[in-house]
């Protein structure tokens, strides 16, 4: 099973390549630690995502810095921008159950593995002698869920992707929304145009508590899922959409809505951090350094 971590990012709200950008004690990147954590959970390599013009640069720090025996491919995202389309250009170098991350935010790996321990808890079931050697096609997508406050660093505007779930744990729509934390703890919410909504919705801001699950595209795939995207992809008329950018959430979204597949939406408490802005180094180192000692003392306590 292989992670496929999204770095073709132009990091234009950012000023530069967030995706490189030194936030660790020795001057990690926020997907160094993704790597090693992937890894210890169990994925047997990485499909890097980049654009032709950083892969040189993104490819040297790998060199640099991820555990040899690691074994990593680069992915050249297309012209047409986009996660959905970032996504389908690794459909070549991936075989079987695949994660997906961002390379700008840290999820930590209790949260990685939780992919993990989904594609091998759906594998254990299969029979591969009797008749449920079918069901590993229709095993469930997974999304990891975060709550929004344990997301947002700072009062600068971000987007999430509200989830609304069904009672059987299954999302039922992602909703994107530029977020704003106040000073009280609680956040605005504005959907964003062309969001992926039901037709007719009426996309209001709201007034959120912070307690509603998100997601931050960490999610786990079943490989048919390249078979839609690449349908997605080719009907994708930027011109006349109403953002010209086709989101790897509004794929999956179409899916749920349309009965043609199903996720599994599985809840963590941990945190997410990541980068938006520059004026969020400061703080992610922080809370870097924060979660280092949080995974030495689990260690420590597990030796």
């Amino acid at each position: 099973m292989q992670l496929v971590i999204l770095a073709a990012g132009h990091g234009r709200r950012f000023g530069g390549l967030k995706q490189l950008a030194p936030v660790g004690p020795n001057g990690e990147a926020i997907m160094d630690y993704t790597a090693r954590a992937a890894q210890a959970c169990g994925f047997s390599g990485i499909v890097l995502v980049v654009r032709a013009e950083i892969e040189e640069e993104v490819a040297s720090h790998v060199r640099r810095s991820w555990p040899s025996d690691l074994p990593v491919d680069f992915a050249c995202q297309p012209a047409v921008p986009g996660t959905a389309q970032a996504v389908l250009s690794t459909r070549s170098l991936v075989s079987g159950p695949f994660g997906v991350a961002n390379a700008d935010d840290l999820y930590g790996e209790a949260a990685l593995r939780l992919i993990v321990e989904h594609v091998d808890g759906r594998l254990a079931a299969t029979d591969p002698t009797g008749p449920g050697a079918a069901r590993s096609a229709t095993t469930e997508h997974l999304l990891v869920a975060y709550r929004l406050a344990r997301t947002v660093l700072s009062g600068a505007t971000v987007t999430r992707g509200l989830c609304e779930v069904g009672p059987d744990h299954r999302l039922e729509r992602v909703v994107e929304h530029r977020v704003h934390l106040h000073d009280d703890g609680s956040f605005d919410a504005t959907p964003l145009p062309g969001s992926a909504a039901a037709a007719g919705d009426r996309l209001e801001r709201a007034l959120l508590s912070g307690n509603e699950l998100v997601s931050m595209n960490l999610w786990g795939f079943d490989p048919r899922l390249f078979d839609e995207l690449d349908e997605a992809v080719r009907a994708f008329d930027p011109t006349t959409a109403s953002r010209p950018e086709l989101l790897l959430p509004d794929v999956v979204g179409q899916l749920v809505r349309t009965g043609r597949d199903q996720v599994r939406v599985v809840e963590t408490e941990n945190r997410c951090i990541g980068i938006t802005h520059r004026e969020d180094i400061p703080i992610v180192r922080g809370e870097i350094v924060r979660e280092i000692a949080h995974l030495d003392a689990v260690r420590a306590g597990r030796a």
